[in-house]
Order: structure tokens, then C-alpha cells, then sequence
């Protein structure tokens, strides 16, 4: 933008300054911020004066220009954005899939089980370094808030068969699945539920199963105590 903002005024110039046509002062822009000195005909001074100008603008977004694009490139930038490219790329191309939300303790376990079974499926997460986690185990995953309908369009909420609400927040668990059932009314939703007064919430919500992980974990620790008590 700060090179083309540069051409359009250094070509507006010479055209009201010099007089020339559309295509001469844009060559003299060119070949001014190029520092080369060809001009279709002698300057006067206030083209003269405005030439300077145009060097130093010209010469000086096209250095900050070259040296952002570098930066860009050096950092991974430009590697990142192919590898997100990619990934969107073949999200887009999935159709009954699952779609979990949050790859915490539980998100993860989730993860792991989808994947043995060769279930396709796409992570939501706020957090870079799940994403990351994620990428390096091989899964599909993309970085924002699975609240927003953006995001989980993104994800291909229209074409997803299951939604696995999987964050350690009930509010946030909550929205995600309003949003998922508005976005999808045929979804099959799991939700997390960390307080037993979330659970029905959820289920309002639109959530066709509630899972407790703490009452589930719970329970099967009395059923393995109560099961080694009766061995006994």
C-alpha cells in the first residue's frame, strides 16, 4: 500500500505538474523511485522539487517494503500462512466429521480416541501451543475463539455430524453449544459439564449428551472399591 500510495501521487504529480500524459508520468514515477534519472523531457523546478520528493518517499517504502518482506519470511511468517492454507484446505474438504472444542486434559483424550479410530476430525482451540501440540501429532486444528460462529464455520460446522464440547469453562461450553445447533440443527452434540448445574443448562442449550468427567471418574472409583471390597 505504501509503494502504490507512492506511484498514484508521484503520477498525479508529473500529470498536473509537467503536464504529461497518464503514461509518461507514470514512467517518470517509475523510473524516479528506481533512482535510473531517465525523464521523458527536462524538469522544471517545481518538477525538480517534486522529484526529490518522490526519490526520497519512492526509495524509502520501497527499503521498508523489501526489509517487512524479509522479516515476514524470516520469522515463518510465510511458512505458517502456506501451512494454515493447507490446513484450511483440507478441512474444507472433510464431510461427517467431529468437530472438538478445547484439547485440554479431556479435549485431547478425545483427540486420541477419534484418531485410533480413524475418525476425522478437527480441533478448535485458543491456545498456540495446543495448536501446536496438535499439528505435531499429525491432527487437523485451527486457533480461535470456538465460540464464534466464524470459527466454527471455519472448522465446517455444516458439513460436521458431531460437535464434542470439551473446554474446562461451562459458560464457554454453553455458547459453543448455541452457536454449533443454530449453525447445524442436525449436529449430534456432546458437551462438558464441570458443575452439575451447567448440565442442565446444556441440555437447554441444545446438547444431545451431557458428560460429567468428574462424576464419571467418581463413580468408577466407588465401582472398582465397591468391586475389590466383594472380591474380598
Amino acid at each position: 500500500m505504501l509503494v502504490l500510495s507512492v506511484l498514484i501521487l508521484g503520477t498525479a504529480g508529473y500529470m498536473l505538474i509537467e503536464q504529461l500524459s497518464f503514461v509518461d508520468a507514470l514512467y517518470t514515477t517509475v523510473v524516479t523511485m528506481a533512482t535510473e534519472g531517465n525523464v521523458v523531457h527536462p524538469l522544471s523546478e517545481p518538477g525538480r522539487l517534486f522529484t526529490i520528493a518522490v526519490i526520497v518517499s519512492g526509495v524509502g517504502s520501497l527499503l521498508y517494503t523489501f526489509g517487512a518482506g524479509m522479516e515476514f519470511m524470516i520469522e515463518g511468517h510465510f511458512s505458517r500462512a502456506i501451512r494454515r492454507r493447507l490446513m484450511e484446505s483440507k478441512i474444507a474438504a472433510l464431510r461427517g466429521h467431529s468437530i472438538i472444542c478445547g484439547f485440554g486434559r479431556v479435549g485431547s483424550r478425545i483427540a486420541d480416541g477419534l484418531a485410533q479410530a480413524r475418525q476425522p476430525f478437527v480441533v478448535l482451540d485458543e491456545r498456540e501451543e495446543n495448536v501446536r501440540n496438535c499439528i505435531t501429532r499429525g491432527y487437523l486444528a485451527l486457533q480461535g475463539d470456538a465460540t464464534s460462529d466464524a470459527m466454527l464455520c471455519e472448522a465446517g460446522i455444516e458439513h460436521a455430524k458431531y460437535v464434542l464440547v470439551a473446554t474446562d469453562n461451562d459458560a464457554h461450553n454453553i455458547s459453543i453449544t448455541l452457536s454449533a445447533r443454530h449453525l447445524n440443527s442436525k449436529l449430534f452434540i456432546v458437551a462438558r459439564s464441570n458443575h452439575d448445574e451447567a448440565g442442565v443448562k446444556l441440555e437447554l442449550a441444545g446438547a444431545n449428551r451431557v458428560v460429567s468427567p468428574y462424576t464419571i471418574g467418581g463413580q468408577r472409583m466407588a465401582d472398582l472399591a465397591f468391586e475389590r471390597g466383594g472380591v474380598e
